[in-house]
């Protein structure tokens, strides 16, 4: 039942591409005042459907590579874009102010100019950023790929770049300026191939800071630098993500406070999955993934602190994953729910299925939704603007094809049945004719989409001009004859039930 209390069936048909769910344009878009109204008047709980939405632009022509966004949690309201090529931006006030919070630029390994994966990639800032006095004040943390000194190693051991994770410090002066000077690597690693390179950064509610990294790069997991891999490309191997001896394909978790890991600039959570096991690294919490593209946590009020990853697959299907301490989520020996290396060897930690797949175009074979080609994590939705989106997880998928960028916007509610989906309604259409590169929250819980329109990591080659932008997810107000039949039938239901009262009967 929609949240206005009648059959959605008597509407017709859902549009063709709203699998799973429906606009509550078509299904009387259920206002706040009219589900509020009815739950005060005994009629109870009611589903409501997704609601349409608006895609109001916080900032275009600004940035040049935006692929993050994010909260300092501090109280100050403000956003810091993270681009590609190494700027950390602040927006203000509804402004990008002119100079960068911090620039990593000249420690990045060069991009390659018509595509590339690898970059500044994450920001997380200290839980305690903004508590004075406090361990965590003014530090955050970053994830980029910086040119390795073994590059470019060997034919069967080869170096692309070098993963990177370091602490920074906020000027003490200069509340919108970093100290560049202050950096503290945490952790490294070399990786062979320039692609699926992870990057994710966000503390946890236990405190603890979760990085995600993708397999190394190639395809299927098993050229040369991966485990059971080669030039000829072997069926078989075992393969980085599916290695516990190696970071790549990973969900990592460290304390940033500590210092009891190998090279002491960290800690190892004592419940981590894999501490004390010989042969696998103690900083794993999950793994078996192929390059997890944002997570997030499902935090604030109401949350359940869920882990929500992406994991974009190879050449057939996307996935959206709950990651648990200690999980396995299959790669290379299945991608999504399907077999992959049916040859590989039997994980001994058996795989846990993800709460949602979709089959790149031409790819589901009648049984899976068919939608894009590699998927971009989003959030569980906890603010206030938007009561129909409680509790709901907010995604997308990057474009239907390398080009032109036409990226899709998604949703999933956890229903009794299981997860359900919907392609969201948005007000002028969707997909919405742009690459969607990332998604971000302020502090209020609400959300944000990053995007821009040209496949490589610099400007726009024709134009020389910056292409990011960044929109504000944001309701469409409703109109005055929707809100009036809401207070009209809550009323109808009112008589009906003080008339009902009033003979003795049930409503």
């Amino acid at each position: 039942m929609s949240a206005c209390f009648f059959s959605m069936s008597s509407l017709g048909p859902p549009p063709q591409g709203r699998q799973g769910g429906w606009s509550s344009v078509q299904s009387c878009r259920a206002t706040i005042g009219c589900v509020v109204l009815a739950v005060a008047l005994g009629a109870g709980p009611a589903w409501a459907a997704f609601p349409q939405i608006r895609l109001e632009t916080v900032s275009s022509g600004e940035l040049v590579t935006p692929v993050g966004l994010t909260n300092a949690g501090d109280g100050s309201n403000r956003l810091f874009t993270v681009d590609q090529r190494g700027k950390i931006q602040i927006i203000q006030n509804g402004s990008v102010l002119p100079t960068p919070f911090l620039d990593l630029g000249s420690d990045l390994v060069p991009a390659r100019p018509n595509f590339d994966e690898r970059g500044l990639l994450g920001l997380a800032f200290h839980p305690q950023y903004g508590v004075p006095n406090s361990p965590g004040e003014g530090k955050f943390y970053v994830f980029y790929s910086a040119t390795s000194p073994n590059a470019p190693g060997t034919t069967t051991d080869p170096v692309n770049c070098r993963s990177t994770v370091a602490e920074y410090r906020v000027s003490p002066g200069n509340p919108n300026v970093a100290d560049p000077a202050s950096r503290r690597i945490l952790l490294s690693f070399d990786k062979p191939q320039f692609n699926h390179n992870g990057g994710e950064l966000a503390f946890g509610p236990d405190g603890y800071l979760y990085l995600g990294t993708g397999d190394g790069g190639g395809s299927n997991d098993n050229d040369p630098g991966h485990t059971g891999g080669g030039t000829a490309k072997p069926s078989g191997g075992l393969g980085n993500a599916q290695d516990r001896s190696r970071f790549m394909g990973k969900i990592l978790r460290i304390d940033v406070n500590g210092n009891n890991s190998s090279n002491g600039q960290y800690g190892i959570p004592a419940d981590n999955p894999f501490v004390g096991q010989p042969g696998s690294l103690p900083e794993i919490y999950a793994y078996g993934m192929r390059n997890p593209w944002r997570f997030s946590f499902d935090t604030g009020p109401g949350g359940t602190g869920r882990l929500f990853t992406a994991d974009v697959g190879q050449g057939k299907y996307e996935e959206i994953n709950i990651v648990t301490n200690g999980g396995n989520y299959g790669w290379r020996n299945r991608e999504g729910l399907h077999a992959f290396d049916p040859t590989a060897p039997a994980p001994d930690v058996p795989p846990t299925d993800p709460i949602f797949e979709y089959a790149h175009p031409g790819q589901g074979g009648g049984t899976v939704p068919e939608i894009g080609v590699s998927i971009s994590g989003g959030f569980v939705y906890r603010g206030n603007a938007f009561p129909e989106l409680q509790g709901k997880y907010i995604f997308g998928d990057w474009s239907t094809a390398f080009a032109p960028g036409d990226g899709t916007l998604l949703g999933l509610e956890e229903t009794p049945g299981g997860w359900q989906y919907t392609q969201l309604d948005v007000e002028g259409g969707n997909p919405i004719g742009l690459y969607i590169t990332s998604f971000g929250r302020d502090e209020a819980g609400e959300l944000y989409v990053v995007a821009k329109s040209v496949l490589g990591p610099g400007p726009d080659p024709l134009s020389g001009l910056p292409t990011g932008v960044i929109f504000k997810i944001v309701p469409i107000p409703e109109p005055a004859t929707g809100m009036l039949l809401c207070v009209l039938m809550a009323g109808s239901l009112a008589h009906r039930r003080m008339r009902a009262g009033a003979e003795g009967g049930a409503p």
